[in-house]
Order: C-alpha cells, then sequence, then structure tokens
C-alpha cells in the first residue's frame, strides 16, 4: 500500500490546486432547463442526454423527460439532445447572467445506434455523431436483440469484431479487433483497465448482460489514453446505470443437441424524487450441460455454472458533483473433458477451472464551475482461480498419483488509481490525467515448478490531450494526445502520440483522419495462464529473457455520411486502415520434456495489418431496419513463422462480415435476423504421432462459415404497470460448425476454430414491474 500512498499526496496536493483555481468563475451563472418528447407519440423521452455542444457539461433526463443545466456561463450557447435511436436536434440561445429558461425538445426515432453519447474516444462525453475519434457502439436495445448472456455473446454480429473459441475442453475465447488476437485489445469497464491477464482468459464470458447498459468500441492503437495493451483497439463495457424506480426478471433457455444452458437474472434499480440519489443491483444465475457435438465421448462445450451479483450507487451532494461506488462479485466453475461425474484426476482428459472475481470503483467527479471539472477515481480487481489441467494416462498408481499433480491456484489482485481533469479554455477542451496500475500474479499447480509464475508489474502513466476546433462554423476538430508510461519491466519510460482529425465537410458528411500508437509491454498475458492439454501433455508459454515490449503505429482515414434520403433515415461509412507492429510477439515451439511442452514468446522482425471495412444501414420505413458492413484485411509477418513457414496470421481470415434486419410491423412485435460470415484461415494444428517425443506440427486452412440466428420478441399486453415479453428463435440455424474436429484423448483441444455454438434453440421470458 506503500504505493499508493506514494501516489496520492501529490494527487490530492494538485487537485486542491486545480480546485481553488476553479472556484473562481462567475457567480452569475444561467440555468437552463426542459422537457423532451417523442416527435409521433408525444410522450416524454427518459434517459435523454442534453449536452452544450463542445463542452463536457451534460446532463440526462429523468423519467418524466425533464432535464435541469446549472452552472451555464451566459452567452450565446448551442445545445443538443440526443438519445439513441434518435435525431438528433441542436437548438442555439443566448443566456443573460442569473437567467432561468426553458427549453423544450422533440426527437424524432432514427437508425439504432445514431444519437449515443460515448466516452472511449477522448474520455470526455460526445455524441457519437460528432465525436472526433471514430467510435462504435453497441446498444442496450441491440444486446437484447442478440439474446445475449454475457459480454462475449454482446460482441457477436458486429463488423470488425471477432469473438473465437480457442480451446475445445475449457472454452477459453478471446475477442479480435481487425483480426489481431485478443492480448491486442485492451478491455476496460466504465473507463479503466480492471480486466487483467488472468481475468482475461475467460472473463468475456464472466460478465453478465445484467451488468451491460452499452459497449463502446474505438480500433487502432489506443495508448496514448489507456496504455500499455491498447494495441488494435478498445472496448469499454459501460455499466448500467439507475434511471428508474423498477424491477425486472428474465429467464433465458438454450437447447443444443438436447443439452440445456439457462439463464436466470434480475435487476432492480430506484432513483429519488429530485435524482439527486439512485441504486440498482443485479443478481444472475447460469448453468449449461457439457456438449459433445462430434460423440466421441469428449465435450466440445464444456459444462459452466456462473453465479454473478451487483450493484451500484450514487449520489449527489453538491451542485454537478456525484459520489459513485459500484461493486460486483462472480463465481463460475467450467470443466471440459470426459467423465464429468468422477472427479477430474480421474477422467482421461480434463480442464477444470473455478474463479472468485470481486471487482469494484469509488470515483468523484465536480465541476466547480462552467470551465472546469475533475474527477477522482479507485478501481480494483481480485481475481482467484483454482485449476486442473490435465489428464489420467493409465490406472496404473504411478500414473494416478502423477494426475493428481495437475492442480493449481493463481491470484491475481490489481489495483488502479489517478485522476483526470478537463478544462475548456476559447475553443479548447484540455485534459490531464495520471493514472498509477499495481497487477500481481500468483500462479502455482501442486506439484510441476515448471508453471509457476510469480510477478508483479507497475505502471505509472500520464496523459495529456487537447480538443481543439477550428472554421467560421468550427467545422474542423483535432484530437493532439500523448501519454507517457514507465512500466516495471522496462528501463525506459513509453511515449504514445496520438493525432484524430474530424472536418465536417458539410451536413450529414464527415471525414475523419488518425495517426494512433500503441505497445504491449512484456509481462504475462492471458493465454500464458492458459494451460493447454495434449494426452494429458501441458502446454506453456513464457516469454524469452530479452523480450522487448512491441509497438503499433495505426493510420486511418473514413469517410461517413449519417442522415437522411428524402426522409428516409440512413447510415453509410468507409475505413481504410493500416497498423505496423515492430517487434512484433510470436510464439516458437521449444522442447517437450516428460509431459510439459514448453512454448517461448519471443520478438519477431515486425508485421502489418491492412484493409478496408464498410458499414451501411438503412431504415426505409419506420417498422424496418437493415444494417451490413464486412472487413477485408492482410494481415502479415515480415518474416515466415518459424514452425509452420507462412507469414499469414494464424487464425485471422481475410474477409469477415455481418448482417442485421429487423422488423417491428407494432409496438409488440419485434423480428430480426443476424447473419455472420468468416472466411477462411490458416489454424495450428498439432498431431500426436505414436512412438515419437515432440507432436506434428499442422498448418490446416479451416473452412468458410455463414452464421444466421432468426428470433421474435412479443410483449404482452398486461396491465397495472406490469410489463413482460417472450422471445423465441434460433442460433446458427445453418448449423455451421466445424466439422473436422480432433477426436478422443490424442486431440489437440487448441485445434478449433468457426462459431462457436452448433445449431440452438431459445426461449426468454422477461417481466418488468
Amino acid at each position: 500500500m506503500k504505493h499508493f500512498f506514494k501516489f496520492y499526496i501529490p494527487l490530492i496536493f494538485f487537485i486542491f490546486l486545480l480546485f481553488n483555481s476553479g472556484l473562481s468563475g462567475s457567480d452569475a451563472n444561467a440555468t437552463i432547463q426542459g422537457q423532451i418528447t417523442d416527435t409521433g407519440t408525444k410522450e416524454p423521452l427518459p434517459s435523454v442526454n442534453v449536452m452544450v455542444v463542445h463542452t463536457n457539461i451534460g446532463v440526462a433526463t429523468d423519467i418524466n423527460g425533464h432535464y435541469c443545466l446549472t452552472n451555464i456561463s451566459p452567452g450565446r450557447i448551442h445545445l443538443v439532445a440526443s438519445m439513441i435511436g434518435y435525431k438528433k436536434k441542436n437548438k442555439t440561445i443566448t443566456l443573460e447572467p442569473e437567467q432561468n429558461i426553458s427549453v423544450n425538445f422533440e426527437l424524432e426515432s432514427t437508425i439504432l445506434e445514431m444519437g449515443a453519447v460515448v466516452v472511449t474516444g477522448t474520455a470526455t462525453p460526445h455524441l457519437i455523431e460528432d465525436m472526433p475519434v471514430r467510435t462504435e457502439v453497441i446498444p442496450r436495445k441491440l444486446i437484447e436483440r442478440k439474446q445475449a448472456a454475457n459480454l462475449a455473446e454482446a460482441l457477436s454480429f458486429h463488423t470488425g469484431i471477432r469473438v473465437e473459441n480457442n480451446c475445445q475442453n475449457c472454452n477459453f475465447s478471446q475477442v479480435r479487433i481487425l483480426g489481431m488476437d485478443g492480448k491486442y485489445s485492451q478491455i476496460l469497464i466504465d473507463g479503466d483497465p480492471v480486466v487483467s491477464s488472468l481475468a482475461g482468459v475467460y472473463g468475456l464470458e464472466h460478465f453478465p448482460d445484467e451488468m451491460i447498459d452499452q459497449i463502446e468500441i474505438v480500433k487502432g492503437g489506443g495508448s496514448s489514453l489507456y496504455g500499455g495493451g491498447a494495441v488494435a483497439g478498445v472496448i469499454n463495457m459501460i455499466t448500467r446505470r439507475p434511471m428508474s424506480n423498477q424491477v425486472r426478471i428474465k429467464y433465458l433457455g438454450h437447447s443444443t443437441n438436447g443439452k440445456f444452458d439457462q439463464h436466470v437474472g434480475a435487476v432492480a434499480e430506484t432513483v429519488n424524487k429530485t435524482g439527486s440519489s439512485g441504486a440498482y443491483v443485479f443478481g444472475s444465475f447460469r448453468k449449461r450441460n457439457p456438449i459433445d457435438q462430434n460423440m466421441d465421448g469428449y465435450s466440445e462445450l464444456g459444462e459452466l455454472n456462473n453465479e454473478s451479483m451487483g450493484f451500484k450507487w450514487y449520489y449527489k451532494p453538491l451542485e454537478n458533483s456525484e459520489l459513485l461506488t459500484a461493486f460486483h462479485r462472480i463465481h463460475e466453475e467450467r470443466r471440459g473433458g470426459n467423465k464429468f461425474k468422477l472427479p477430474v484426476h480421474e477422467a482421461e482428459i480434463a480442464e477444470w477451472i473455478e474463479h472468485w472475481r470481486s471487482g469494484g470503483t469509488l470515483r468523484w467527479k465536480h465541476r466547480p464551475n462552467p470551465l472546469f471539472d475533475y474527477r477522482l477515481y479507485y478501481s480494483f480487481s481480485e481475481e482467484n482461480r483454482k485449476s486442473y489441467y490435465g489428464g489420467l494416462d493409465s490406472n496404473s498408481p504411478e500414473d494416478r498419483l502423477n494426475a493428481l499433480s495437475f492442480y493449481g491456484r493463481a491470484e491475481n489482485p490489481l489495483h488502479i488509481t489517478g485522476f483526470q481533469t478537463n478544462y475548456q479554455l476559447s475553443g479548447q477542451l484540455l485534459t490531464a490525467g495520471l493514472q498509477y496500475t499495481y497487477d500481481k500474479i500468483r500462479d502455482e499447480t501442486a506439484a510441476e515448478t515448471a508453471y509457476h509464475l510469480d510477478e508483479v508489474y507497475r505502471n505509472t502513466g500520464l496523459f495529456l490531450q487537447d480538443n481543439l476546433h477550428f472554421g467560421p462554423n468550427e467545422e474542423i476538430e483535432f484530437v493532439l494526445g500523448v501519454r507517457f508510461d514507465k512500466h516495471s519491466e522496462l528501463t525506459n519510460w513509453i511515449i504514445s502520440p496520438r493525432i484524430n482529425m474530424k472536418f465536417d465537410i458539410e451536413k450529414d458528411f464527415i471525414l475523419r483522419c488518425a495517426y494512433t500508437t500503441g505497445f504491449k509491454p512484456p509481462q504475462t498475458y492471458d493465454e500464458d495462464l492458459h494451460l493447454c492439454g495434449i494426452e494429458g501433455d501441458q502446454r506453456i508459454i513464457r516469454n524469452a529473457p530479452d523480450l522487448k515490449e512491441e509497438k503499433s503505429y495505426t493510420l486511418s482515414a473514413g469517410f461517413e455520411y449519417r442522415g437522411y434520403l428524402n426522409r428516409i433515415p440512413a447510415m453509410a461509412s468507409i475505413t481504410v486502415f493500416r497498423t505496423r507492429l515492430n517487434d512484433s510477439f510470436t510464439e516458437q515451439f521449444v522442447s517437450k520434456t516428460g509431459s510439459i511442452e514448453k512454448w517461448e514468446r519471443l520478438n519477431s522482425e515486425g508485421a502489418e495489418v491492412k484493409g478496408v471495412e464498410l458499414d451501411m444501414g438503412i431504415r426505409p420505413i419506420p417498422e424496418i431496419e437493415l444494417r451490413g458492413g464486412f472487413t477485408c484485411q492482410i494481415s502479415r509477418y515480415d518474416s515466415p513463422h518459424e514452425d509452420f513457414h507462412t507469414k499469414d496470421f494464424l487464425r485471422t481470415p481475410d474477409l469477415t462480415a455481418n448482417l442485421r434486419f429487423n422488423a417491428s410491423p407494432s409496438n409488440r412485435i419485434d423480428c430480426y435476423i443476424l447473419g455472420n460470415y468468416i472466411g477462411n484461415a490458416y489454424v495450428p494444428h498439432e498431431v500426436i504421432v505414436k512412438e515419437r517425443e515432440e507432436p506434428e506440427l499442422r498448418l490446416e486452412r479451416s473452412d468458410r462459415f455463414f452464421h444466421i440466428d432468426i428470433g421474435i420478441i412479443y410483449r404482452l399486453p398486461l396491465n397495472n404497470g406490469l410489463n413482460s415479453k417472450v422471445s423465441l428463435g434460433i442460433k446458427n440455424i445453418t448449423n455451421a460448425f466445424q466439422k473436422d474436429l480432433d477426436q478422443g484423448p490424442d486431440r489437440d483441444p487448441a485445434y478449433v476454430y468457426g462459431p462457436a455454438r452448433p445449431r440452438t434453440l431459445y426461449f426468454g421470458l422477461e417481466t418488468a414491474f
């Protein structure tokens, strides 16, 4: 804890100086209030964001559509009201000192993702259409249409994003942004990088959908804001916030080949009459039976049990201030292999993992005057894991004793603390912040010391950012940023600059360009904490002694249209990108000793990823919306992989695409079709050869897949404040699933690709009151 005290003393002193300087603002500030309604129904709209353009000032409407902005500087003010699924509305007003003015809005519905307010690209709130850093959003309504049970499923069917299963036994998964490995993606929770290396192994399935409000995605290097790890991009899971007084209970059941996967969740939220305090609590339970798709006696989808609970509470003791705290506790047990009714050490193959995760945050934010705001925060996660990666070769006393040595235990406490300030200065928004991270990993097994890890990583990051506007109508916007990181595994400071530009060519037409950077320090990553078993043998990955940090440099440019074609809402965007990786990480087979197969992470000469991404959407009539997109890319190392003799990125298709169709013939019925195309890729394959010590390494060419989900949601006509909806459908109706799976105890569990689940029926019921 001494490291936190060293950090907090100068932090508190610095904030004290800023706070006192901020209080010197004008005392003659004005107030804006009003109500926002739907143009068609005239009903009030809750959760609408009302913001002062090019500032950090904003508020959301309450359950009755009312809002109130206080402490606003007098003068000419540009207001914007926006909400997901609605066209933004702008109004310009002139405020006199101490004036209290009423400004009402009526909003018109449009394409689903329009109108969202996002923060990930700049760490300050922007309307998604106006964000200078291209940011994509997966809203809550779309997550519900996908019938997603967790974060991994919520990320599906999105252009340039692919979640893949990397192990037949334990179903270790990772998310790829623009084809790059999961270790290149930074996962955030409410803007904080608290998904640690250990949590990253299975964490995508840990977080239930009851936690998630929306997901924000920024592609390309993000280390200038978020430090090491943000090479391919950033995924920010925004957790739910209490907005009303209600309780919701949900059941979601899946059936795959007669095996059930059931999820039950409940949430309750409450907000006081003045909106100065609110609380939100959730709980969920999930149970999945093991699924053996190829009927060889070994699971393709393992047994899973997950229980989660948590809360969020906020209180506003002062005007334009907020104290917020949140906490979650997750317990999950999963097992893959065979002989599920026996103890894991009596199975031929077993991968068993039991996790306990605790995480939370405490943050204070305050805007003393219209020009200045700041926030202090502390976030943590505590990940504990018991595991078994191994198997029983035979029933001999020696082998039965040896099977007990594959039990393990891991601990991973992670603490992050810091502050951020924003200052408005004549057309500029200046942002500065300081962040300290403490990450400890301890991983060991019962008998084999070759697996053991005991590492502590510390990182101090300082970031600066300037958001500038130019032109007679402020149609040109730049974001200039840089972050300085000192990582405990590196001697020198790492400097990560970036520059983003947005040019409003004319109404609804936007040009964006960016140069961004990222880096990854030489530390333990998620795949190092996943031991993949083959015939009872164990594959481990460790860093080479002279491993250097990996750096990325990304150039991107995109043209975007978001508007109306003869009153028909439409959007289209095309983005070209090129990422250069220097000293890129790669894995090389080293040796096999007994049951230990050792691989080593080392630096290659470099690599490059380049391509084009297209996204389109249209809503020809209010009841129908169509969205689609594709990513075409080339991902190559500078020199061939030593073991597989190819320059291609492994497990990375050059072409992926998605399609979403939604029809709502009435306010009670919602029908949808979701499609996903995965192109060919090169997949590594280890084959056990009898009477040979080392496995044969093969490079296979995967099949192409077209995965389609269909479903319907029906809202029941109930009364007295009781609302219910029923959902049913089929996931992967085409049954697009890998056909050349390995079989038996000699199988390579890492030889798995394509959709994670075969054809599955589902049924859901949700009630709110």
